[in-house]
């Protein structure tokens, strides 16, 4: 869906993106994770064709985004971290206008406007004004314009902020209804705890730059059962360490530095006993075990610590 090789982006004084790569699959949801000016508007404008870049190549569905953007807009839908809204439309109005923006044509405009109004939970109000929306009201409908055209990505640029806790969850559970409905979302946040929530897979940048990638998988999603993450620092080498993993049945490794192991398991914390034993077994010395992991935040303070203070 997505292939992202070798970016670089510069500005007149500073660098917005400095090699940074990514490739998401379609049936991904990701979430783009690191501190003010790391890079995530300058790549979500280059995504969406509003920005050219210096060099790298950007590839959305199998097409560059340069050599054929007219194609690349007709498959995504991209919301800015200031969506531009027309106050003195009334809301029906509104939809129609990009309706006609993208160009659909009837039979399908008139179906489109109409599954837009009952998304954003607006069909009883398409004659009220824009303007007497509230700010998570409007921001159902920004999201219900940029589907009228059933793209199959989303290019979400800090959607969530200023929006009270009620209209942040009805947008958590709208992406995942999207989501499952095999739309691609690639979403920009700061707020942690909503991109834990949804996503599968979290991206870190900063200064332009790849920093690390976390997977999100509080349970097996296709099962429902229930799983557990250790943490674990240890003293060892990694081919005993791996041989014991090896040996737990569906155990994953999540995340790996020297002498550091984020490993999820199947079960719960009996599991995560038995695992810390075949380690302490095979002649592992463990410095640090915690059957919970980190959280989001946790990778967050330890991923841009030095870029935070």
């Amino acid at each position: 869906m997505i292939e992202i090789d070798a970016l670089r982006k510069s500005y007149r004084k500073s660098r917005g993106l400095d090699g940074f790569s990514l490739h998401m699959e379609s049936n991904e949801l990701v979430g783009l994770v690191g501190p003010n000016g790391a890079g995530k508007t300058t790549l979500i404008k280059i995504l969406a064709t509003l920005l050219p870049a210096d060099s790298g190549s950007v590839r959305v569905s199998g097409h560059d985004v340069s050599l054929d953007a007219a194609y690349v807009r007709t498959s995504l839908g991209y919301l800015p971290d200031v969506g531009g809204i027309y106050q003195d439309m009334r809301i029906g109005e509104f939809l129609e206008f990009f309706a006609d923006a993208f160009r659909l044509k009837e039979p399908k405009r008139t179906a489109a406007i109409e599954r837009a109004l009952e998304r954003a939970g607006l069909a009883d109000r398409r004659e009220d004004f824009v303007e007497h929306l509230s700010l998570g009201w409007k921001q159902r409908l920004l999201l219900a314009k940029i589907l009228l055209h059933e793209p199959r990505l989303l290019l979400l640029d800090e959607p969530a902020t200023g929006l009270d806790p009620l209209a942040r969850i009805h947008l958590r559970e709208q992406l995942k209804r999207l989501h499952a409905e095999g739309v691609a979302i690639l979403i920009s946040s700061h707020i942690l705890s909503d991109l834990e929530d949804i996503c599968t897979r979290i991206v870190f940048i900063a200064d332009g730059k790849n920093v690390e990638e976390a997977q999100i998988a509080p349970a097996d999603t296709k099962n429902h059962s229930p799983v557990i993450r250790c943490e674990l620092e240890f003293v060892g080498t990694n081919e005993v360490v791996d041989r014991a993993i090896a040996g737990q049945s569906g155990a994953r490794v999540l995340e790996r530095k020297d002498g550091f192991l984020l490993v999820e398991l199947p079960g719960s914390s009996k599991e995560a006993s038995a695992f810390l034993q075949t380690l302490l077994t095979a002649g592992i010395t463990i410095l640090h075990f915690d059957a919970r992991g980190p959280g989001l935040e946790e990778r967050y303070r330890r991923a841009f610590g030095e870029h935070t203070r």
